[in-house]
Parts: structure tokens; C-alpha cells; sequence
């Protein structure tokens, strides 16, 4: 009997479960953000259902927050959508959390989609892959079907978590959603966050995962806040066509209203782009990118050492994060006035408030722009620093580091001020938002020093982040810095968002970083928070520099 009789090729559960397939093992390894996306998201929705049921149980309460809603400001009614059907549980959740998540699910697949072909031919992997008898049609293929499927799956467990939501609370006629319509509805955010993602796997064979990652999380962002600012902003409002957020502003399937010709019109790009990409990775030569031509004084584009060099290649990406954010927060600053006025007059609302904020005021400006944007804005800022420090981590992962290092610098060195770049630029991060808020509050007719200091706290708290990420990536692996900051700012978010509601001990809530930061925009700094912001920002930093000089480089 010869060895090459008793070889045999996997089976179908291995196939599927990792062995000797593309999408296979594309599929294993996004096992965990699979359930983590499907979960963490399906567990907001059934915490916010159980609070209104709760707190709006009969028709007059609902009627009533209804109509005070329909007269919001622009501002905030382009920030939640239009209020539709909102007086049944379903509508309510589609208005007030499921705008968003499409943003959080975008991250995601950003994330994935510009590093399934980008990263891995950049560090030479997919070469090896390459050589097999698959053609690159094929790999390209299963590797963005394995992030199809896996983006559906967390989708159905969303769609399932909603659907059990509204017929666990429902507590009028109308509340209870049918299961086709839950699961439209989480399919539809799983769309509209691939968008981002499919844009930058169409850029990634040519131009590398850095330049797609961020193009895809400005088209991702812009579209959002472009559909979202459009009816007070004379400019966003004649761009407002281009924005695949505002084709699908009218399908609500949770509030019972469809409209299926724009969210096909979404599909069809997807497909498009990734098609695109397809092609593009399947006639271009692996790991060969182009560069973007940039010109400009020498500390400008990181001609130096390796701290300016860190410096110039984040702050694109921090100065685009940093306007994002900051927008979002401006034109918040802007209406929170008149937004705290309409919700003071809902004493329901303010018991919901005091269940998920304790302790904010929602009748004062400084309390409503706490309750509006902390929350979501330190979200951001995390995702921000995942961004930066996926590039500080790329020098190692795409093997340049080991040409730097053959220059007369220590490893510890070059991690120190590669590190500091990274903090520099979440820095850059909170200086804008706050810059921007302060505006904001400044139109508003309200004073600006508090709003700009307390935003400053956006930025400890990303450097936070960022350097807990750099001693991941230090100590153990460069790739996986990104991934922890990522991971830390999903899990401190679900934590606080959802731990005062649960009512779960102070002791577990106490694990939760965001809960160490106190009220800053009405004046409430929780300065031993602050301190543990910073050594963690700085420290950890040094941590992995420590650890990238006690390992091998690329391991």
C-alpha cells in the first residue's frame, strides 16, 4: 500500500470547521467576533425593550412620548432618524439604538475585509496559499464568503435576540415584532456596515490594508454623518443622495414600514465593490501595492526618527477620527438646550435615564450632552485607537520592522517612540472633539471651558485603550494590539450600558474603565480614574517596548 493510497481529504464538518479550506478557516478564526457582534448588540436591545415596556407600559405614556419626540430639533431628529411609529415597542428600539449599530458592525467588517487579502499578502502569507491548485477568483472568494457568513450569522442572532425582545416585553398591541421582520431589520444593519468594509477590500491589492482600512472607515462614517447632519447643513444636504444611510432612512421593519428597492440598491454595491475587488486582487501581483504621493517638509512626512514617523503616519487617520467624532458631538453641543427641554417634560424618560446614566441630569445642557455623547463618543474614540494601533502594529506585521531595526536602534527604543506616536495622534483624537464640542456649545448659547475639558477625557481614555493594545502587541504579538483595543472597548461599553440597567454588583461594574471617568461634561472628574488613564496610556506603552526587545520580531 504506497502513502499516497491512505491520504484522504478532509470532510465536510472539517472543511467547515477549518481544515483544508479558505472559508473554512476564515470562518474559525471569526468565531468569537461572530458571537460577541450577534450577542453584544441583541443583549442592548433586550435591556432597552425591558426598560420601556417598563417604564412606558399603556397607551396615553406612549402617545405621549410620541408626540413630545415629533417635536425635536432637526439636529437630534436627523442624529435618531425619523420618529416612526415609535409608540409601539419595535419602532421605539428601531428609532432610538438600531441607527447606530451599523457603525459598530462597520468597524468590524473594516477591519476584516481590508486585511483578509491586504495583511496577509503584506506579511507573505497568501503566497503560500497561492501556490495551492485554488485559483485567486477562488481564494478571494471563500475568503470574503466565510466574512458573509459570518456577518449573517451574527445578524440572525440579533435578529432572533429582537425578535425574543418584543414578545418577552411586549406589553401593548402592535409591540410584538413577527420574526421575519426582526430578522429584516438586523440583516439591513449588517448591510449597511458592510458597505465600509466592501470598499476598503476593493482598495486593499492595490493600495494596502493602512490606506483601504482608512478610506473605507471615512466613506463608513461620512455616509452617516452626512445623512445625519443634511437637514440643518446646506452642504451634506446637496451630498445627501450619495449617502447609502439616507436611501434606507425609510425601512423600518421593526416599526412595520419597508422599503426594499434602496436596501437592494445597498446590496448591489456591495457586490460591486467586492466583485471589484475580486478581479483586482486575481490580476495584480501579491503584495505589490501602490503608494499614495505625498510631498511636504521632512517632519510633515516622517523623514526622521521613528517617533515623527509614527506621528505623520497616524495623523491622517487621527485628524479624520478626531473631525468625525467631533462633529457628532458639535451638533449635539449645538441642540442640547432645546433636546433637554423636550425630554424634561417626560417624566417616564427621566426614570429611564436614571436606570442607564445614574446621576445625570437631562434638564440642564451639560447633563444632556453627557447623556447624548459620552457614551457613543467614547465607543468611538476606542475604535479610533484600535485604528492606530493596528498601524503602529503594522510595521512588525508587514515585516518592515526588521529592516528599521538593522539601523542603530534598540528594539526598546524603537517601541518607545513608535508607542508615543500612537499616543500623540489620540491625542490629536481629543483635542479636536473637544475643540469641536466647545463650539458647539458656544452656538448654543452656553459656556465653552467645560465642554472642552471635560471632552478631553475622550482622548485619556483612548490613550487608555491604545496603550493597554501596545502591551498586548508588545508582549505577545503585534497583531493582536488591535484586536485587544477593540475588544476592551466593546466589552467596557456593553458593561456600562448595560450593568446599571441590569442592576448588576458594584463589583463587576467596577471592571468597566468608562466607569472611572465620572460626569466631565457637568464638571464631575473622577481624578483617580484619570491617573489610572494615564499610567495605563504611558505604561503600557512601556510594557511593549519591553516586551518587543525580550522577543523574536514577527513572531
Amino acid at each position: 500500500m504506497t502513502a499516497a493510497s491512505v491520504i484522504r481529504a478532509p470532510s465536510t464538518p472539517s472543511r467547515v470547521y477549518g481544515l483544508g479550506s479558505v472559508f473554512g478557516k476564515g470562518l474559525r478564526d471569526s468565531r468569537w467576533a461572530i458571537l460577541g457582534f450577534g450577542l453584544g448588540i441583541g443583549l442592548i436591545m433586550l435591556v432597552t425593550a425591558s426598560q420601556v415596556a417598563a417604564e412606558f407600559p399603556d397607551a396615553a405614556s406612549r402617545a405621549a412620548l410620541a408626540a413630545q419626540m415629533q417635536m425635536l430639533p432637526d439636529v437630534m431628529r436627523g442624529l435618531l432618524g425619523e420618529p416612526i411609529n415609535i409608540e409601539t415597542l419595535g419602532g421605539f428600539i428601531a428609532w432610538r439604538t438600531l441607527g447606530t449599530m451599523p457603525i459598530i458592525v462597520g468597524i468590524w467588517s473594516l477591519l476584516a475585509l481590508s486585511g483578509t487579502i491586504g495583511r496577509e499578502a503584506a506579511t507573505g502569507s497568501l503566497e503560500f496559499v497561492a501556490a495551492s491548485p485554488l485559483s485567486r477568483t477562488r481564494i478571494a472568494i471563500q475568503k470574503v464568503g466565510a466574512h458573509l457568513v459570518g456577518l449573517a450569522i451574527a445578524m440572525t442572532l440579533l435578529g432572533f435576540l429582537i425578535w425574543i425582545s418584543t414578545v418577552a416585553f411586549a406589553t401593548l398591541p402592535g409591540d410584538e415584532v413577527p420574526l421575519v421582520d426582526a430578522l429584516a431589520a438586523a440583516w439591513t444593519v449588517g448591510l449597511l456596515g458592510l458597505v465600509g468594509g466592501a470598499v476598503a477590500f476593493a482598495l486593499s491589492s492595490t493600495l494596502g490594508r493602512g490606506p483601504a482600512l482608512a478610506i473605507g472607515a471615512v466613506v463608513l462614517v461620512a455616509s452617516y454623518l452626512v445623512h445625519s447632519y443634511a437637514s440643518i447643513a446646506p452642504a451634506f444636504e446637496a451630498i445627501e443622495p450619495l449617502s447609502y444611510f439616507g436611501w434606507t432612512a425609510g425601512h423600518r421593519p421593526l416599526a412595520g414600514v419597508t422599503d426594499w428597492l434602496p436596501v437592494g440598491g445597498v446590496a448591489l454595491l456591495v457586490v460591486g465593490l467586492l466583485a471589484v475587488g475580486t478581479v483586482t486582487f486575481d490580476r495584480s501581483d501579491i503584495g505589490r501595492t501602490k503608494s499614495l504621493p505625498i510631498r511636504g517638509p521632512r517632519w510633515a512626512i516622517g523623514l526622521g526618527d521613528p517617533f515623527g514617523r509614527s506621528v505623520a503616519e497616524r495623523l491622517p487617520a487621527a485628524i479624520g477620527w478626531g473631525l468625525g467624532i467631533g462633529l457628532y458631538g458639535m451638533f449635539i453641543a449645538s441642540s442640547a438646550s432645546a433636546f433637554s427641554a423636550a425630554l424634561a417634560e417626560l417624566p417616564q424618560m427621566e426614570e429611564i435615564v436614571s436606570r442607564f446614566y445614574p446621576g445625570v441630569d437631562i434638564g440642564s445642557a451639560e447633563g444632556m450632552l453627557q447623556l447624548a455623547f459620552m457614551g457613543f463618543g467614547l465607543l468611538m474614540v476606542g475604535f479610533a485607537a484600535a485604528m492606530l494601533v493596528s498601524g503602529w502594529a503594522s510595521d512588525e506585521n508587514e515585516r518592515r520592522l526588521e529592516l528599521i531595526l538593522a539601523a542603530p536602534i534598540t528594539r526598546f527604543g524603537w517601541g518607545v517612540r513608535a508607542g508615543a506616536g500612537v499616543l500623540v495622534a489620540v491625542a490629536v483624537v481629543g483635542v479636536l472633539v473637544s475643540a469641536l464640542i466647545a463650539l458647539g456649545a458656544v452656538a448654543d448659547g452656553n459656556d465653552a471651558m467645560k465642554p472642552f475639558t471635560g471632552s478631553l477625557v475622550a482622548g485619556i481614555y483612548g490613550g487608555a485603550l491604545a496603550g493597554a493594545g501596545m502591551a498586548v502587541g508588545g508582549l505577545a504579538r503585534a497583531s493582536l494590539g488591535a484586536v485587544t483595543v477593540a475588544a476592551l472597548t466593546v466589552g467596557f461599553y456593553l458593561l456600562d450600558f448595560l450593568g446599571a440597567a441590569l442592576d448588576l454588583p458594584e463589583e463587576i461594574l467596577w471592571f468597566s474603565l468608562s466607569r472611572h471617568l465620572g460626569q466631565p461634561l457637568i464638571g464631575e472628574w473622577d481624578v483617580p480614574g484619570m491617573v489610572a488613564c494615564a499610567a495605563l496610556a504611558i505604561g503600557g506603552m512601556l510594557v511593549g517596548a519591553w516586551g518587543l526587545s525580550r522577543r523574536d520580531v514577527a513572531r
